[in-house]
């Protein structure tokens, strides 16, 4: 939603619901997993789809971003969900952004 003038600015569609939410950077990216196991990020721009990652298991969790030692880097936690049945697991993926994306 553009904040300024109420619009939908853009949409992205999902296979399915998302459980943990999404993270938007101040690099203009969204980052959201689903329970496919698919870990996504989008131009926060324009909505377009930039890159995705299966996990394994369900991408339920709210993703979250952190910096060490001056490199960004993004996490996701892949454990599934019980109660729509998503694939189960038990694993922490991280990413390392580049650079530029900061």
């Amino acid at each position: 939603m553009n904040v300024d003038t109420g619009k939908m600015a853009w949409k992205f569609d999902t296979e399915q619901p998302l459980i943990g939410g999404a993270l938007a950077t101040a690099g203009d990216l969204v980052f959201y997993g689903e329970g496919n196991g698919l870990f996504r990020a989008l131009d926060a721009r324009n909505g377009k789809k930039l890159w995705e990652y299966n996990c394994g298991a369900g991408a339920n969790a709210m993703p979250v971003s952190y910096t060490v030692k001056g490199r960004q880097y993004v996490a996701m936690g892949c454990g599934g969900n019980t109660q729509l049945d998503f694939k189960r697991g038990n694993s922490m993926v991280v990413f390392a952004l580049p650079k530029s994306s900061h």
